[in-house]
């Protein structure tokens, strides 16, 4: 990874990707609407103190036309403990809706980091289709944990070919009580 790429991730640290907010859900001022949106959805007792969103806006694009989907929201939170927690409690959200349409958050990486993740989708698919409990590491590195053991994989294809390796013994196995 470049320099460059380090210091544009690193100054995301702080930012929220919301995808599927319908247009003009959030009105003329959004930084209040998603403060009042988080601390509604996630309640006071996870968000610190002093929580606050410094900005709020969409992506910079033309607005899409009707039937497409909604631009991305970013938000930057003036605490990375409250990104983290709002990350972690999202996952086990089981549907976060605004105006009815489902709305998923993400961390925002810079496009070099987003266009490496998105090469294990495929991957994370057959994972979940074996129940084996991963997660990725920053900036592209799977982490999995099967049959109570942790391995860590750098690449897709150093992925798939641990899976095939694996797959038999993964349907198979059961854990001990």
């Amino acid at each position: 990874m470049s320099k460059k790429d380090d210091l544009e991730n690193r100054s995301r640290r702080n930012n929220l990707r919301l995808v599927g907010v319908p247009e003009k859900a959030e009105g003329a001022d959004p930084v209040a609407f998603f403060e009042d949106w988080l601390t509604l959805k996630f309640g006071k007792d996870l968000l610190s103190k002093v929580f606050a969103i410094e900005r709020a806006h969409r992506v910079p694009f033309r607005v899409p036309p009707p039937g497409a989907p909604p631009r991305p929201v970013l938000i930057n939170l003036l605490h990375f403990r409250d990104r983290d927690a709002i990350l972690k409690k999202a996952r086990d959200h089981p549907e976060l809706l605004i105006n009815g349409s489902k709305v998923v958050i993400y961390p925002d990486f810079s496009a070099e980091v987003q266009q490496k993740r998105v090469k294990f989708l495929e991957v994370n698919r057959r994972l979940q289709n074996l129940q084996v409990s991963y997660s990725m590491l920053y900036p592209a590195k799977l982490r999995v944990v099967a049959r109570g053991e942790i391995c860590f994989l750098d690449t897709p294809l150093e992925a798939v070919q641990w899976i095939d390796a694996i797959e038999s013994l993964l349907k198979n196995w059961k854990p001990v009580d």
